[in-house]
């Protein structure tokens, strides 16, 4: 099971931003709405199955605000793949969350605290394997037209580094809650928490789509179908990897949901051809994202590594 696990987690989260990629969407927050839609709707269904045990006022507000970081996150994701294509973008924010998550860690919650000295130059290599990485992906070109390449590239990387940051972010809130609110969360889990976080990320991408004054319209009936199937993969890699947590553990069910971004390479490359297959743009992202991700997988286990 845990092979069946890894690999929904992997697909899923490897093409979920595939099938709506090329859906012309003038406002992203608009593409953002739909996919939230999609994970509420198989949230809904989930928490048929799973139940509501353990959910209740104290607990559901902090996965409510989690969902509404990730609709933030979520619409910089689609930012970044709209103006960088979805290899470079997903090979940017990948390795970026793992950093992220692991400096929330050590500012938030006190880890690391501990750690050895030859632990920390371990980190220190891994963090510089993924620096050389992202910088790889970023500066591999070939995405855009040459008149629009400056502005787009500058756009389109603050939207994969706000993914990068705020894709790290949104399970801080309910680590928060259960660290200060033990109590409340006993028999807490997140397969229950799914749906107050799928509710937050739906509340979060109206709200933004409001701001925006967006039109929810799209232009072909197959559109809708497109955008949505993008959130109800999004929701099938998540409980993926919430089952290959539970059974191998969150260090190491992580750990291997990142080969996504190995599937996502591929798929932006070959198939969306974001950029070109045989480019020297494609060879270089490909190279970045296999040195960025070594990077982070290193990062996550450096101390067990050290042992």
């Amino acid at each position: 099971m845990e092979i069946v696990y890894a690999l929904v987690a992997i697909l899923a989260w490897g093409t979920w931003i595939a099938p709506s990629q090329n859906v012309k969407i003038k406002n992203q927050q608009t593409r953002t709405l739909y996919v939230t839609i999609a994970v509420l709707l198989l949230a809904l269904i989930a928490s048929i199955f799973v139940g509501f045990d353990g959910l209740n006022s104290s607990t559901m507000w902090y996965p409510f605000i989690g969902g509404l970081i990730w609709a933030v996150s979520g619409w910089s994701a689609f930012v970044g793949t709209k103006n960088l294509g979805m290899a470079k973008a997903f090979g940017i924010w990948a390795p970026m969350n793992i950093v992220v998550s692991i400096m929330w860690g050590a500012l938030l919650f006190n880890e690391f605290s501990d750690i050895k000295f030859n632990a920390l130059l371990l980190a220190l290599l891994a963090f510089t394997i993924i620096v050389i990485g992202i910088l790889l992906i970023i500066f591999s070109g070939g995405t855009t037209s040459e008149k629009t390449e400056g502005k787009s590239k500058f756009i389109g990387l603050l939207g994969a580094m706000g993914a990068g940051v705020g894709f790290a972010t949104y399970f801080i809130p309910i680590i928060w809650g259960s660290k200060n609110s033990s109590a409340a969360f006993e028999g807490f889990n997140m397969w229950i928490g799914t749906l107050p976080l799928a509710l937050g990320m739906f509340v979060g991408s109206l709200i933004l789509m409001l701001i925006s004054r967006a039109s929810p319209k799209l232009e072909k009936t197959s559109d809708y179908f497109r955008v949505l199937s993008t959130g109800f993969l999004w929701g099938v890699g998540n409980y993926g990897a919430l089952a290959l947590v539970e059974l191998i553990g969150a260090g190491k069910g992580f750990t291997i949901a990142q080969l996504c971004v190995v599937v996502n390479a591929l798929v932006g490359v070959y198939i969306l051809k974001e950029p070109k297959p045989n480019s020297k743009a494609a060879k270089l992202t490909l190279l970045g994202v296999i040195i960025a991700i070594t990077g982070g997988v290193i990062l996550m286990n450096f101390e067990s590594i050290i042992g």
